[in-house]
């Protein structure tokens, strides 16, 4: 009974179950895809994580304290043994680590496999063959024997920044500390440590990481408790544990927790407009069985039979949209989500599923109890009573909506300190809701006043036309839908074109340039050059050391970095005001440094102390040499025998040490002339080109030129010279209003050189907010050292970078890693807000597709209940081409004003709400995010939506009109 009612009804019955897949699929789409957005959001959060972020380093007993993960790669244990510090010499390591030969590049040689076998770092100068013999570590026990260890191979590392190596800047040799030497655990068992040495002893340690493809959504809770554990367990054990990772779950609790709100907002305005479809439908398919339900309750049947009559096939049919909408939601996460991200199916789908048809099964309860006490006779009527729609109904659902757009925008719940708040997804659906409300009673009361219009002109067709519009209650209904459905989508179009662009915009200005190769840090003179070497155009590439802190610093070659980098428009001619003129840079490479001076003999009592400052490679702090009085000459830093070091400049002091305050207290001074400066190369001296006697090349404080470079320095106070290899003031253009007075950080992070704004704006490439972009040059000639914070980078123009990355490769710089803007452009999209606006934007047109379906529908349904009327007309003289023009004519009326009302909706929801939606989970700085609501997409959807009604409201009306005869009027009612 069920089935042949069903096939009879096979038409209406389909398109219950194609308007019932809607709500379901976009319900159980919730779940399904709010996993799959979490394991994308862990993943991301996790990959753009500094190497620390994504692990823990212990240093403690060979009892790892780790936990075990699905999500954990299996630890790395290994041991270090690390020399004391010594005066001039740097600290030796002695280490191995599982699978390091997998993580060295052998220049010569090969990995040590055998005990007292070890690999050294390039940078040491060691050969292969050689022999090596460190105070730390001892033949045997009790002895003063030391260990004597082969040198087995040269290495380089093969990627510094691999997680393998947890950032711990072992391959950085510098005064303090040199690159490790590797060998082998049984090197360990086959030595002794030499305790009379401080920190002689063997350090266990283990590096555990983050699997990136195992870490799934509902994982984080686990990672949680694995970090926690980890932390307690170390304590426990004595042990310590170096991570970032903490840092790292806090922004993936923040970005899952700006998901969940926005992703329940929309999942329920898509569900609310899917159950006012499903009623609708419902209650056709239910109202198409009305006279078998009276023919029921006229052969006895009881009200509960007739009530399991009426539900049957509807209840079917719902339950096949449950089953297929569930497998529908699953097919379009698939579709939506992330390449590469696994997505789940929660039981929680099949609920919220479940609970999506309930629109249908009140549908179908409603009217099912309607037609059990309905007059049997109403049921064989051909025309119904007509009853007036009151306004109540109408009234309520405006009040309310009004209500919370009130709550919303006016009492400031929408609005938190960063002024967005996920609540304003809320606001385009009772935006869209009332305008439909509004629209459809305003339609007939329109309609209405065409009356007298259409009696005296337009043809029966539009008479016909304007008066059904007027009575219709299909056409209430239809409104309604289609300017819900539609301007919640068009809404979303808006919105998404314009979060679109900001993402575009940001992620272009915080990276920088569209690619970005980060580099190994090296000389910034070594860095010019191979960048120039590797790109000798000058527009494909641009060598850039970005400085974090306080005051974040870009430095750049200016004309290399106008071509590639991402500016503000007309920012970019700017960077020509980058220059100034300076004089050359006093290099010094050699043994030792000579200075020929004149001075007065120093006062009984007295101290003067001259120091000259230099640049030393490798040195954080630079160096600092004494150079008089009485002091000819003195050895260079050991850096400097092979390397360029720069003079930067002198300084003296001249303090009292006696007994009598009254001397202490009058005015001394002495003066310090430096007259020439030689180092020693080659066995031999040669001048140093350094302009002692140019008063232009110089400034400082106590500076006077007498036969040469006259230092004074005056009692209790220090004088300075300084050659002027860089200004006292850098221009820069800032990103933002820049306070004149901070100091321009430097290389070195010493805040020492003022700062001059040639130019300002609100999007410096690189920059996240208020910052300088400088000349490199000039940073580089301002700073004592480089500091550990600065990151040396290429930024590459589109379309260049895997050729320029093999062109810096073949310069022997080492590429770490590479960064594209659009690898940030799609973070952003799969990031909480991102990923909401992109379920709600694929699921509000789709939404928008089927309401257009269903109201042209219930138009060709309510015509067809029409047939007789049709009928007589043609029988009365009526012709087909009027009748034809009379149904186009309501449907497009129809459409077209639900369309509208929508559009309408549409645009005046994004102006209200679009600037407090969510786009990012932590809301830019910079560059400033843009609001202004394109009509293209808008446009484009209620365009296409009014097409593609009246192309199907064309196809069924012809239907219907070639179907309606005469013979019609002959038929016995059914």
């Amino acid at each position: 009974m069920i089935w042949s009612g069903l096939w009879e009804r096979r038409w209406l019955s389909l398109i219950v179950l194609i308007v019932a897949l809607v709500p379901v699929t976009a319900a159980a789409l919730g779940p399904i895809y709010q996993g799959a957005a979490e394991t994308a959001i862990l993943r991301n959060t996790l990959t753009a994580a500094p190497t620390e972020g994504r692990g823990w380093f212990y240093q403690g007993g060979s009892d790892v304290p780790f936990a075990n993960a699905t999500f954990l790669s299996p630890p790395v244990k290994g041991a270090q043994l690390t020399g004391p510090s010594v005066a001039g010499a740097p600290r030796d390591t002695l280490m191995w680590q599982d699978g390091q030969c997998a993580h060295l590049t052998m220049l010569k040689g090969r990995c040590p496999n055998a005990a007292k076998e070890v690999a050294v770092a390039v940078s040491s100068g060691k050969p292969v063959g050689g022999k090596v013999s460190l105070p730390i570590l001892l033949e045997r026990a009790g002895s003063s024997r030391r260990a004597t260890l082969k040198v087995v191979g040269i290495y380089r590392p093969t990627n510094v920044a691999d997680p393998y190596w947890f950032n711990r800047q072992l391959f950085e040799s510098n005064e303090a500390r040199s690159a490790p030497m590797f060998t082998v655990p049984s090197t360990r068992e086959q030595t002794y440590a030499n305790l009379e040495e401080p920190q002689s002893t063997w350090q266990d340690f283990a590096v555990l990481t983050v699997d990136v493809h195992r870490l799934v959504g509902s994982d984080l809770p686990a990672l949680r408790a694995v970090h926690d554990g980890t932390l307690a367990l170390s304590r426990e054990r004595g042990g310590t544990v170096s991570t970032g990772i903490g840092e790292t779950i806090a922004a993936m609790v923040k970005q899952v927790d700006a998901l969940s709100v926005p992703l329940i907002l929309v999942i329920t305005q898509l569900a609310a407009l899917g159950w006012l479809l499903l009623f609708q439908t419902v209650a056709d398919l239910v109202a198409a069985r009305g006279p078998e339900i009276a023919l029921a309750r006229l052969r006895g049947q009881s009200r509960w039979q007739v009530w399991r009559f009426g539900l049957a096939e509807p209840l079917v049919v719902l339950a096949a949209a449950l089953v297929a909408g569930v497998a529908l939601a699953g097919v379009a996460a698939h579709m939506i989500a992330p390449p590469g991200v696994p997505v789940p199916t929660p039981v929680s789908a099949v609920f919220t599923g479940a609970a999506a048809v309930l629109g249908g099964v009140v549908a179908a309860g409603f009217l099912a109890y309607r037609m059990a006490v309905r007059p049997v006779t109403e049921e064989w009527r051909r025309t119904p009573r007509r009853s007036a729609r009151g306004w109540m109904l109408d009234a309520i659902v405006l009040a309310l909506a009004g209500a919370g757009l009130f709550e919303l925008l006016a009492t400031g719940a929408i609005t938190e300190s960063s002024g967005r708040y996920a609540a304003a997804l809320a606001v385009p659906g009772l935006i869209a809701l009332a305008v439909a409300l509004l629209t459809a009673r305003l339609l007939p009361l329109l309609a209405r006043t065409l009356f007298r219009l259409t009696r005296r002109r337009g043809g029966l067709g539009a008479f016909l036309a304007i008066r059904q519009v007027a009575r219709g209650a299909v056409t209430v209904g239809s409104v309604t839908v289609v300017a819900t459905a539609v301007g919640v989508a068009a809404f979303a179009a808006a919105t998404w074109t314009v979060t679109t662009a900001n993402y575009r915009e940001v992620a272009a200005v915080h990276t920088g340039a569209d690619t970005v190769v980060d580099v190994v840090r090296t000389d910034v003179d070594e860095f010019r050059r191979a960048v120039q070497d590797a790109d000798p155009s000058g527009r494909l590439a641009a060598p850039v050391i970005r400085m974090p802190g306080r005051l974040p610093m870009v430095a750049a070659d200016p004309a290399r970095l106008a071509g590639v980098g991402h500016w503000q428009p007309g920012l970019a001619a700017q960077t020509a005001k980058l220059g100034h003129e300076v004089a050359p840079r006093i290099w010094l490479t050699g043994e030792r440094l000579r200075v020929r001076a004149k001075h007065a003999k120093v006062p009984k009592n007295w101290e003067v102390h001259i120091f000259a400052l230099l640049r030393v490679p490798g040195m954080a702090r630079g160096g600092r040499i004494p150079v008089g009085p009485g002091i000819g000459e003195w050895n260079l830093p050991a850096p400097c025998r092979k390397a360029r070091c720069e003079l930067r400049g002198f300084v003296g002091s001249f303090d009292y040490y006696g007994p009598s305050i009254e001397v202490a207290n009058e005015d001394h001074s002495f003066d310090f002339t430096i007259t020439e400066l030689e180092v020693k190369r080659d066995g031999g001296w040669n001048p140093v080109e350094a302009r002692l006697t140019d008063s232009q090349a110089w400034s400082g404080v106590g500076l006077m030129f007498q036969g040469g470079l006259t230092l004074v320095a005056r009692a209790y106070e220090q004088g300075n010279a300084r050659p002027m290899t860089y200004p006292d003031t850098v221009p820069v253009i800032a990103n933002g209003h820049l306070d004149g007075t901070l100091k321009l950080p430097g290389l070195d992070e010493n805040y020492t050189v003022g700062m001059q704004s040639v130019a300002s704006g609100t999007a410096a490439p690189g920059l996240d907010r208020l910052g300088v972009v400088v000349d490199l040059d000039l940073a580089d000639r301002a700073a004592l050292a480089i500091s550990p914070n600065a990151t040396y980078e290429v930024w590459v123009a589109a379309g260049h970078g895997p050729d320029v990355v093999r062109a810096l490769q073949v310069e022997g710089l080492q590429v770490l890693g590479v960064r594209h803007a659009s690898e940030l452009r799609s973070r952003f999209a799969t990031e909480g807000p991102g990923a909401a606006l992109a379920l709600m934007l694929v699921s509000a047109v789709a939404a928008a597709v089927l309401a257009l379906g269903r109201a042209v529908l219930a138009l060709y349904s309510a015509a067809r209940r029409r047939g007789y009327e049709l009928a007589a007309l043609e029988a009365a003289g009526a012709r087909g081409r009027a009748l034809r023009v009379a149904l186009l004519l309501e449907q497009a009326l129809t459409l077209g004003a639900g369309v509208v009302g929508g559009l309408l909706a549409g645009v005046l929801g994004a102006r209200v709400a679009l600037s407090r939606v969510p786009e990012f989970t932590v809301l830019p700085l910079s560059p400033p995010l843009v609001y202004e609501v394109s009509l293209t997409p808008v446009v484009v959807v209620g365009g296409g939506a009014l097409v593609a009604g009246l192309v199907a409201a064309s196809v069924l009306s012809e239907v219907l009109i070639r179907g309606i005869t005469v013979d019609r009027l002959r038929e016995a009612p059914t």
